[in-house]
């Protein structure tokens, strides 16, 4: 049963749920372009013909609907194209993409979670929508400024998210997300949560192997600035700020042949700016398919605060990774 506590937190995640969906810009759904990555394709140390192809998921924001959308997507390439983590590299996921990559990478059931979802069954606070307040004013002008490089704009946001006296701790948003995941361990695939150094401004992709907890990786993915706390970890602040773009690195690393994007849009920047970066890698060879929504996509972004939208969300999901299914099939396939 959740605390009095963790009901206000509730509340207050699905707060940025509605401020993402609602067009603020610079909230850290999707990430900016890194005026340094460089188009990539196929690295020579790819498979070969006859293995399958070394594929990746991203996974972008999109608030608490984000997540049962995201799940609905995920569940239906499972079923219809043979999407399981057997057969995927690397998963990348940001806010919303967070927890929708914590549950496929550790092999949740995805029937039961989408099952869920379609009876509410799902740990979000029962709240009005348009409750919760606002960003205040001068977090406002920094997310929305493009003075400076990205990394230079993120450490002024993260100067200032550090400064914002919240009701809640690091350590209490850290406990709430625990409960929101299926696993409280990181998973043997390897996934990886993006999240924003609040001293440095540099973007990082926590992975298993830097040692930190996953609910703690998870929770400095969605702490949008203003609403949550920064998230303490190793003595660094770390909040949700706008990325710079990862794909390049991520390609080249992996030496992946391919990328399977999920990532519903939010009115203004959210989705499109890692979308640009794959166009590049497209274009020298990754192969690529998008999942961002088909009809019905509005509604349910603009819902992302009312718990009552997330049933729609997620038969959303189902029905765009229905939709998707051939081409990730033929995907996995060559």
């Amino acid at each position: 049963m959740p605390t009095q506590s963790s009901s206000r937190l509730g509340r207050r995640l699905l707060a940025v749920s509605a401020v993402v969906a609602t067009g603020l810009p610079l909230l850290a759904a999707c990430g900016s372009p890194s005026s340094t990555a460089q188009p990539a394709g196929r690295s020579a140390a790819a498979s070969p013909a006859s293995a399958r192809p070394r594929v990746g998921i991203i996974l972008g924001g999109g608030g608490e609907t984000g997540i049962a959308w995201q799940t609905g997507v995920l569940a239906a390439l499972r079923d219809k194209a043979g999407l399981t983590p057997d057969v995927v590299d690397v998963v990348v996921g940001t806010s919303a993409g967070a927890f929708a990559g914590v549950a496929f990478s550790s092999k949740a059931d995805l029937h039961r979670l989408v099952s869920n979802e379609k009876t509410g069954s799902v740990k979000s606070a029962p709240v009005t929508p348009g409750a919760g307040g606002a960003i205040p004013p001068e977090m406002l002008a920094a997310l929305g400024s493009t003075e400076g490089t990205i990394e230079e704009r993120d450490k002024r946001i993260g100067a200032l998210a550090m400064s914002m006296k919240l009701p809640i701790s690091s350590a209490d948003l850290v406990g709430y997300v625990a409960t929101m995941l299926p696993a409280t361990q990181w998973p043997a695939l390897d996934f990886r949560a993006t999240s924003v150094n609040a001293e440095t401004g540099k973007t990082v992709l926590w992975k298993s192997a830097d040692g930190v907890p996953l609910a703690a990786a998870v929770a400095s993915s969605a702490a949008v600035p203003g609403f949550l706390p920064t998230v303490e970890i190793n003595g660094q602040h770390y909040t949700d700020a706008p990325r710079t773009s990862f794909s390049a690195a991520l390609v080249a690393e992996k030496h992946l042949d391919a990328i399977i994007y999920i990532g519903m849009p939010t009115p203004n920047l959210s989705n499109t700016v890692e979308e640009d970066a794959l166009k590049r890698l497209e274009a020298g060879g990754l192969r690529v398919v998008r999942i961002t929504g088909g009809p019905g996509s509005d509604e349910v972004i603009k819902g992302a605060l009312d718990p009552k939208v997330r049933p729609k969300a997620v038969e959303l999901g189902l029905s765009d990774g229905a939709a998707a299914a051939d081409g990730v099939g033929k995907l996995l396939r060559h």
